[in-house]
């Protein structure tokens, strides 16, 4: 009798074992795994770094944020606050993304031919709404980008969110601008 409950305590702890790990919701697979992020975000008014550690410069109708691939200007946007991440493993730069508030642009690169890139969310919280997920296209070359050109009204706020997958609870890194 004594063997027999073992037996029947055994099978309830395998079951519930089992039963355990069904609930259990896998994560999505990270290509990218941990990356270093550096961001920039600018009151395009007067080129003021308002979060991040990325150096900005005030320059002649606008403000510069200097890289390793094709530099960032965002033009002057009185009330605009423009986003700029840059995405790093330890070979180097894999992906940058910008947010311009004049003409409200979203710039999405893929700065590495690694069979891998980001993809981009905007939303608003406010209004209850969210675009994407936006990517750069792959291709052969070091550098792919795609320019995509949003349509908001003068001071909406936005969030901008870098995901590692088209899955939205994937983050990479996320922060706030303004059209």
């Amino acid at each position: 009798m004594h063997a027999a409950r073992r037996t029947l305590v055994g099978a309830v702890l395998t079951v519930l074992a089992v039963l355990g790990s069904l609930l259990v919701v896998p994560s999505p697979a990270q290509a990218y795994g941990t990356l270093t992020v550096k961001f920039a975000v600018v009151d395009t008014g007067n080129c003021a770094r308002v979060r991040g550690n990325l150096p900005v410069t005030k320059v002649t109708g606008g403000c510069m944020l200097y890289d390793s691939f094709d530099d960032t200007y965002f033009k002057t946007d009185p009330g605009g606050v423009a986003v700029k991440i840059e995405m790093y493993d330890s070979s180097g730069m894999v992906a940058k993304v910008e947010f311009h508030p004049d003409d409200e642009l979203l710039w999405i690169y893929d700065t590495r031919n690694d069979g891998d890139t980001v993809y981009v969310y905007v939303d608003s919280y406010w209004n209850n709404w969210i675009y994407g997920p936006f990517h750069a296209e792959g291709t052969d070359n070091v550098l792919d980008y795609e320019v995509v050109d949003l349509s908001f009204d003068e001071g909406t706020s936005l969030g901008i969110g870098v995901k590692d997958s088209e899955n939205i609870y994937d983050p990479i890194f996320s922060e706030s601008a303004v059209a």
